[in-house]
């Protein structure tokens, strides 16, 4: 194993993860954005995306995974206790970029989980409204009625 080539093919999947990560936030407001206009169409659109990009992420992690294997081989420790910043470290002036490469990703990741977070607010706000205005229009007392059904009315009344 040529360590410095490794290393070079670690720093191409980092930049590969940080543009996929660039890619969910993008997804992110596609999301809001369908979820804003209540359109079924675009909503199903940017579920289908979400779907594809999710594959993509879990293969430039994966090839992540296994070039840090490699480089734990390389150095004799379990892969397992490799972390970027373990690469980083032991690669010296060769992982240089590498470390900017880290910090980039990791503003990205946190960038991600803030706004799906917001994300998962704006559902459970949707959610919340929804059973309200079931709750009142099926006149239930409480969400457990709800939840239970409804029921059966003679259209012809």
């Amino acid at each position: 194993m040529n360590l410095q080539s490794t290393i070079n093919r670690l720093e191409a999947c980092l930049v590969e993860e940080i543009q996929k990560q660039q890619d969910n936030v993008a997804w992110v407001d596609s999301m809001e954005a369908a979820i804003a206009k209540n359109a079924s169409v675009d909503f199903e659109q940017v579920v289908t995306q979400g779907s594809e990009l999710c594959k993509a992420s879990d293969q430039v992690a994966r090839r992540r995974k296994q070039l840090v294997a490699e480089l734990a081989a390389h150095w004799k420790v379990p892969a397992t206790a490799l972390t970027l910043g373990g690469v980083v470290r032991r690669a010296g002036n060769t992982g240089t970029r590498l470390g900017v490469l880290r910090a980039e990703l990791r503003s990205s990741v946190a960038k991600v989980i803030k706004r799906q977070r917001r994300l998962a607010a704006l559902i459970g706000l949707h959610q919340r409204i929804n059973a309200d205005v079931m709750q009142i229009m099926l006149g239930c007392e409480s969400q457990d009625q709800v939840r239970q059904g409804g029921s059966l009315v003679n259209a012809e009344a």
